[in-house]
């Protein structure tokens, strides 16, 4: 859900309970994008590049129109995806062999066989994401994850529209084979 325009203009004046509103409702959402699109490398960087967003969201957001092009979570979307991509680009990233610790259990009702089948497939489409070349990823997670439209993807990662399709494209089928390999093994 949303923020309510009030508690938007309330968070541009810099009222602390508004700004603190926004944080726990967008922190969720921002976390996950910035976990999905480091992928397996730099995830020790997450938390980091998560209090970086919220850092240039506060600065930058007396000067945010909620009238202009893009939606205050859109915007949002935009900055983390950014830093995550940025991060990508340094050098000295480290690849991690780490799994998300947010994990989600099973229901205890549910028989056994198929979280375990649940859980097998959940780590080979995580693991077909953190294979992918970055930029397709950051199209795929925009897209599957947080469900921007293709010119909300092409305005967050300034591309093309046609680049956005492409990529996505490109990014589905090679999870398709990931999963069919999986299948298959």
């Amino acid at each position: 859900m949303p923020l309510d325009e009030l508690t938007l203009r309330r968070a541009q004046r810099g009222d602390p309970r508004a700004w603190h509103d926004l944080v726990t409702r967008y922190t969720p959402p921002i976390h996950a994008l910035v976990w999905r699109l480091l992928a397996g490398r730099s995830r020790h960087r997450v938390p980091d590049l998560v209090q970086e967003t919220f850092v240039r969201v506060l600065t930058a957001l007396p000067g945010f129109d909620p009238a202009g092009p893009a939606s205050l979570s859109t915007w949002m979307l935009t900055i983390a995806t950014r830093l995550a991509l940025n991060e990508l680009r340094r050098p000295e990233h480290a690849t991690l062999a780490d799994h998300d610790p947010r994990g989600h259990a099973a229901d205890p009702a549910e028989r056994a066989d198929a979280a375990i089948d649940r859980r097998r497939l959940g780590a080979a489409i995580a693991t077909g994401v953190a294979q992918l070349p970055d930029p397709q990823r950051a199209v795929l997670v925009l897209r599957e994850y947080h469900e921007l439209d293709y010119a909300e993807i092409a305005a967050v990662l300034e591309l093309d529209l046609n680049t956005v399709k492409s990529r996505l494209s490109r990014a589905r089928l090679a999870l398709r084979a990931h999963l069919e390999a999986h299948d298959a093994g």
